[in-house]
C-alpha cells in the first residue's frame, strides 16, 4: 500500500513538472554579437528565472557569420532580433518591424581611424573596414554620405591585426569592445565619432515583425518585463554577471575586458536620462529624417516607424501592409487605369496634358506611398468615365459617391476627403433657406453625378435638368436656361472666380456634402480592400498639406451661415476668395498671393513663404556679405499634449505659441510654421551673439508663459548662420542638427554649435 501511494505521488509530481514545462511558452531571441556583456540582460533574465516566472521559455542565440537578423524575424524563424539601428530599411523602404525597446541611447559605433586621419573628410579615398550593413546604413553611413566620402570598403574579419599592421585606414568598432584590446596592445589612434558631428543614433534595438506584435501583445509585455528585471539585475550585481557570462557563455573575452565592456554599456545607457529599454521616439523621428534626406530611405516614403507602445495603448499609426493574395493579385494586374474626366477643377484636369489638381496629388501620395503602378485613363466628361468603369476599361474613379445604382458595377472605399455642395444662382436672386422653396424650378446637375439621386430620393418633383458639366451649367444660370445650378462648392467657386465675376453667387448651401471616395471595379474586389487600406493609412496632415497647394480655406466653427449671407450679401467675393483659390489662377492678386503663404492655423508664414524668405536672405548673404542666421525651434513633448489633452487643445496650443514667437522676435525677423509643431525664425542682419541672445529670450518667454488649463510648455532652439559656403539647405541641414542636439541634451535649450 505505501508503495502503490508513493509510486502515485511520484507520478503526481512527474506530471505536475511536465505540466509546468508544457506550459511555459517558447520564444526565440537572435542576438547581433557574441555572449558578453552587452547582452546581460538578456542573459540575466534566463540565468534568474525572470521569464520562466513570467511563463516564457526563452532561447538566446548567439550570432554567426551570414546571419541576416531581420531577415529571420521577417521570416518567422526567430521571434525576436537585436538591431542597433532602429530604422531597418530594405531597397530604400521601411521594413514591416515595430521597435520594442531600446537599450543603449547612444550608439557605441565609430570609425577608428589611424593617428593622422583627425576629420571625416581625410576619409575620402581611405581603405575602410567595415561590415556591408555599417558601411550602407548605419550612422557610420550618414557620416560619410554627408562628407561625400568615397572609400574603398573591405569587408570586417572583426579583429584589430589589418588595423594595427597598417593594411587599412579605418575601422569600424564599438567602444566597449575593440578599444580594450589596441588600448592593451599600446596601438595608437584616432576616434571619429559620429555623435559628434550631429549623427545621434542610438543601439541594442530590441524588434519583432508587426504581424507578430500584432498577435502576440502579452507574450510581448511579458518578455520585456523579464528582460527589464535582468538589465536591474546585471546592473546592480555586475561582478556575478560577468562570472557567468564567462564561466557559462564566453571562453574567449577575459574577465578584466567584459569588466571593460560593462562599464562603457551602463554609459551609453544614459540611465539619468532614460529608463531601462525606455523608446526615443524623437531620435527616431531624427533618424528617420536623416535617411531621408541622404537617401538611403526614399524620400516620400510617409510610412512611420512603428513602436510598441503606441500599439499597446492604441496611439500607433495604421501601417500599410499588403496580404500576400492582394501582393500577387497587384503583381499580376501590373497596371490600374485610373478614369480621369477634364473640367473639374481644383480637384482634378489636365493642363497641357499633364493630370493635375487636388485628386491627382492625392494619387501621387498613393502611388508613392503602396508603390502602385497607376495611369490616368482620359475620359470626355464624367458620364464617360461612368460608361468606361462600368464597361472595365478602366479599374478606379479617384472621387465618386456611393449610390444604388452604382453598386451594381463599383465598389466604393470609405470617405477621405470631404466638400459642400451648393447651389449657384445670379447675383440679384434672393438666399434660399430650402431647396423645398425652389424645387419646381429648373435646377441643373451634370449629367450622371450622384447628386441628382440623392436629390430626388429627398425631393421626389424636383426639377432637376441634366447639364454636360460645370461651365455649361452655370452659363445657363447666367443665360436664364436655368433658375439654379447645384455643384461642388470649390469647383464652382473657381469657375465663378474665373468666368462669372459679379454675375453669380451661391445662394445656398445644401445639407449634404461631396464625399470623396475611391471607386473600383466590383468584379476585382480585392481592388477596394487594397484602396481602403491605402486610405487609412494615410493621415490627415498629408491631405492638409495637398489642400493648402490648391486652395486657402478659412471656415469658422458653427457659424449660421444664411443668416451671414442675408445681412452681409455684398461680402460674397470675398467669402469665395476664403472658400476656393486654385493655383492656376493669375499671381496679380497680392491679397491671394499672401494668403497661399499663410499657415491657416496659426496665421503665421507657411512652408512657401518661409522657403522664399530664405532665398531672398541667401541671396542677399552673398552679394552683401551680411551675417544672417535662422532659429529652427519645436515644442518639446507635443505628441504628450495631443495624446493628454486632444488635438484641439493642441492646435489652441500652437496658435498661443505663434503669438508668443511674433510679440517678442524683431520687426526685420520672419516668422514661420516649417511643420506640425517646428517653427522656423529667419534673422537678417544678425550675429552669432545676437542670435543666441533672441532664441535664449524667446525660450524664456515661452518657458514662462501660462498656456490653456494651467499648463506651461518648454521648446528646444537649434541655431545657424548663412555664410558664403553652405547652401540654403546645409544651413537649415546644421539647425536641425543642433536642434536635436538641443533635444537630446535634456530639451528647453538653445543649442549653436
Amino acid at each position: 500500500m505505501k508503495t502503490t501511494f508513493k509510486f502515485i505521488f511520484i507520478l503526481l509530481l512527474f506530471s505536475f513538472h511536465l505540466h509546468a514545462k508544457v506550459s511555459l511558452e517558447k520564444v526565440s531571441l537572435q542576438l547581433d554579437w557574441k555572449f558578453q556583456f552587452q547582452h546581460a540582460g538578456f542573459i540575466m533574465a534566463k540565468e534568474k528565472g525572470f521569464y520562466k516566472n513570467l511563463g516564457l521559455d526563452v532561447t538566446l542565440l548567439e550570432y554567426k557569420d551570414g546571419i541576416n537578423i531581420e531577415d529571420n524575424v521577417l521570416a518567422k524563424k526567430v521571434d525576436f532580433g537585436i538591431s542597433n539601428t532602429p530604422v531597418m530599411i530594405k531597397n530604400r523602404v521601411l521594413q514591416p518591424t515595430v521597435i520594442l525597446a531600446t537599450y543603449l541611447h547612444r550608439s557605441p559605433l565609430v570609425f577608428v581611424t589611424q593617428p593622422n586621419i583627425k576629420t571625416p573628410s581625410q576619409l575620402n579615398g581611405k581603405k575602410i573596414m567595415a561590415t556591408e550593413y555599417e558601411y550602407k546604413q548605419s550612422s557610420l553611413s550618414l557620416l560619410m554620405n554627408h562628407f561625400f566620402i568615397e572609400g574603398t570598403y573591405i569587408p570586417h574579419s572583426f579583429g584589430i591585426e589589418e588595423f594595427k599592421n597598417k593594411k587599412v585606414d579605418a575601422i569600424s568598432a564599438f567602444t566597449s569592445n575593440e578599444l580594450y584590446e589596441l588600448n592593451r596592445q599600446k596601438v595608437p589612434y584616432n576616434i571619429i565619432d559620429p555623435y559628434e558631428y550631429g549623427f545621434f543614433t542610438n543601439a541594442m534595438n530590441l524588434f519583432s515583425s508587426y504581424e507578430f506584435a500584432q498577435r502576440n501583445m502579452k507574450k510581448i509585455e511579458s518578455f520585456l518585463e523579464g528582460t527589464k528585471k535582468g538589465w536591474q539585475y546585471a546592473i546592480d550585481h555586475t561582478d556575478e554577471t560577468i562570472n557567468i557570462i564567462h564561466a557559462k557563455y564566453n571562453s574567449t573575452k577575459t574577465i578584466e575586458e567584459l569588466k571593460y565592456e560593462s562599464k562603457e554599456i551602463k554609459k551609453l545607457m544614459l540611465l539619468d536620462l532614460y529608463g531601462i529599454g525606455k523608446i526615443n521616439k524623437e531620435l527616431l523621428q531624427r533618424v528617420h529624417k536623416q535617411l531621408s534626406r541622404t537617401s538611403k530611405l526614399l524620400v516620400n516614403q510617409r510610412n512611420k516607424i512603428i513602436v510598441f507602445d503606441d500599439m499597446l495603448n492604441g496611439t500607433d499609426e495604421k501601417e500599410l501592409f499588403f496580404t500576400k493574395e492582394e501582393s500577387d493579385f497587384l503583381l499580376q494586374k501590373g497596371v490600374i487605369k485610373l478614369c480621369v474626366s477634364p473640367g473639374w477643377m481644383p480637384f482634378e484636369g489636365f493642363n497641357n496634358g499633364k493630370y493635375i489638381g487636388i485628386v491627382a496629388d492625392y494619387f501621387d501620395l498613393i502611388k508613392t506611398k503602396a508603390n502602385l503602378n497607376i495611369e490616368v485613363y482620359p475620359t470626355k466628361n464624367w458620364e464617360d468615365s461612368l460608361f468606361s468603369i462600368k464597361n472595365r476599361k478602366c479599374d478606379i474613379i479617384g472621387s465618386a459617391l456611393p449610390t444604388v445604382n452604382r453598386l451594381k458595377y463599383m465598389n466604393f472605399t470609405d470617405a477621405y476627403m470631404k466638400s459642400p455642395i451648393v447651389l449657384i444662382t445670379t447675383i440679384e436672386k434672393p438666399f434660399i433657406d430650402n431647396i423645398e422653396d425652389i424645387k419646381h424650378k429648373k435646377i441643373g446637375v451634370i449629367r450622371g453625378y450622384a447628386t441628382i439621386e440623392i436629390l430626388k430620393n429627398k425631393y421626389p418633383d424636383i426639377n432637376i435638368i441634366e447639364v454636360d458639366n460645370t461651365v455649361d451649367g452655370l452659363k445657363k444660370v447666367e443665360r436664364g436656361q436655368l433658375f439654379g445650378y447645384i455643384d461642388n462648392l470649390s469647383v464652382s467657386g473657381s469657375n465663378i472666380q474665373r468666368n462669372f465675376y459679379n454675375v453669380l453667387k451661391v445662394s445656398a448651401r445644401l445639407n449634404i456634402d461631396d464625399d470623396f471616395t475611391i471607386a473600383s471595379r466590383n468584379d476585382e474586389p480585392l481592388l477596394n480592400d487594397i484602396f481602403q487600406k491605402i486610405i487609412t493609412s494615410i493621415d490627415s496632415f498629408e491631405i492638409r498639406e495637398i489642400l493648402n497647394r490648391w486652395i486657402t480655406v478659412k471656415e469658422s466653427v458653427k457659424v449660421d451661415y444664411i443668416f451671414l449671407w442675408k445681412i452681409f450679401s455684398a461680402i460674397f467675393v470675398v467669402f469665395l476668395l476664403f472658400s476656393i483659390y486654385s493655383y492656376q489662377l493669375k499671381t496679380n492678386n497680392k491679397k491671394l498671393k499672401e494668403l497661399s503663404r499663410k499657415d491657416i492655423l496659426t496665421g503665421v508664414g507657411n512652408r512657401l513663404k518661409l522657403n522664399e524668405v530664405l532665398e531672398e536672405v541667401h541671396h542677399y548673404n552673398k552679394r552683401y556679405k551680411t551675417e544672417c542666421g535662422i532659429i529652427l525651434l519645436d515644442i518639446d513633448d507635443f505628441k504628450h499634449v495631443n495624446d493628454t489633452y486632444g488635438h484641439l487643445f493642441g492646435d489652441e496650443i500652437l496658435k498661443k505659441f505663434a503669438q508668443i514667437l511674433l510679440k517678442n522676435i524683431r520687426q526685420t525677423d520672419k516668422l514661420g510654421r516649417w511643420g506640425g509643431e517646428e517653427f522656423l525664425i529667419v534673422c537678417q542682419k544678425i550675429n552669432e551673439q545676437d542670435l543666441i541672445n533672441v532664441a535664449e529670450g524667446l525660450r524664456k518667454n515661452i518657458e514662462n508663459d501660462i498656456f490653456l488649463k494651467e499648463k506651461n510648455i518648454t521648446a528646444s532652439f537649434g541655431l545657424s548662420m548663412f555664410d558664403r559656403f553652405k547652401n540654403i539647405e546645409q544651413v537649415i541641414d546644421v539647425a536641425d542638427k543642433n536642434l536635436y542636439k538641443a533635444k537630446s541634451e535634456g530639451k528647453n535649450r538653445v543649442c549653436f554649435s
